[in-house]
């Protein structure tokens, strides 16, 4: 099948390559300028400069594993993805790093949403979401009515008011004020 890729204004296609031929990233995100992409890769949150295709590796904590998503701040200064035991924020150029622990060790989230402000971060853990201020690591914990279940999506609303989630049987939104 030939694709009509003029038509669709495709003229270039840019590939970027994970870590292995053999590996599918599971999410990948646009820095809010576009200059910009994450992904999750093995053992690491690669970001490439989609003009180039340059890239720097920011490393998780276990090398034999692959962050579930990778996405950027509101300001495009920080990442954050989901590895063993919580969720890391990396300063984009730095690599510096901060982790933000989930509710039991050996988990790894499968989602998380910064704040339309930046100031905090979202995450599915095992029985509720947890919302972390960003500078402080404090952080609140919204219970799901199932106790070990881990929600699938966790997303701030655009006036970072309320928090939805994915739980078991229904989309759950959270007033966190």
């Amino acid at each position: 099948m030939i694709f009509p890729c003029l038509v669709l204004g495709q003229s270039k296609i840019n590939s970027l390559p994970a870590s292995s031929k053999n590996e599918t990233p599971n999410s990948a995100s646009f820095s809010p300028d576009g200059r910009y992409v994450v992904a999750g890769v093995y053992g690491a949150a690669r970001l490439w400069k989609v003009s180039t295709g340059d890239y720097k590796d920011y490393k998780v904590k276990l090398k034999n594993t692959t962050p579930l998503f990778v996405n950027f701040s509101p300001d495009g200064k920080f990442i954050a993805a989901g590895i063993y035991g919580g969720v890391r924020v990396w300063e984009l150029h730095s690599g510096d790093y901060k982790d933000y622990d989930a509710i039991s060790k050996n988990e790894i989230p499968v989602s998380a949403s910064f704040s339309p402000d930046g100031k905090y971060i979202a995450a599915g853990v095992y029985g509720q979401v947890r919302i972390w201020d960003i500078k402080t690591r404090e952080y609140r914990d919204f219970k799901t009515e199932v106790r070990n279940e881990t929600p699938k999506f966790v997303q701030f609303s655009p006036d970072g008011k309320s928090v939805v989630a994915g739980i078991w049987g229904e989309v759950r939104v959270w007033n966190i004020e």
